[in-house]
């Protein structure tokens, strides 16, 4: 990929304020993280405490999109193998899903450790920004 490519991708991220860009073909995959201004965190920023959208005292965490665009539940267009499914043990960082828009494919990850309580969102259906997608019950709630 030349750095015209690369640039035009940075440009994207910038103007459709996406958090994450991955573009892969068969030769090379290109992996692009907008900073946040502070000391590097993987995986992106974390809301802060208050900020973080859940059920304070049912223990449960919605997953929302961060971005508007068709929401993926399945690994493949073609369907077939599913990310997470309601009843599935996650960790906090484990791909749930993910979110393309403009042939741009975004991953949903998890940022809390549970079990998947349920799916709201149907695979290959379009999302809204924050948006909820999917309720995880916090480990040990």
């Amino acid at each position: 990929m030349d750095m015209e490519n690369i640039k035009e991708l940075v440009k994207l991220l910038k103007e459709e304020e996406l958090k994450v860009i991955t573009v892969e073909d068969e030769k090379e995959k290109i992996h692009i993280e907008a900073g946040t201004g502070d000391a590097a965190v993987p995986g992106g920023a974390q809301p802060a405490a208050n900020d973080s959208p859940q059920h304070a005292d049912d223990g449960r965490q919605e997953v929302r999109a961060a971005q508007v665009g068709t929401f993926y539940t399945e690994k493949s267009e073609s369907g077939g193998e599913k990310f997470v499914e309601a009843g599935d043990e996650v960790s906090a960082g484990d791909q749930l899903g993910m979110i393309e828009a403009m042939k741009v494919f975004n991953d949903v990850t998890a940022e809390v450790s549970g079990t998947v309580e349920e799916i709201l969102v149907e695979n290959g259906a379009a999302v809204e920004f924050d948006q909820s997608l999917m309720i995880i019950r916090r480990k040990g709630d």
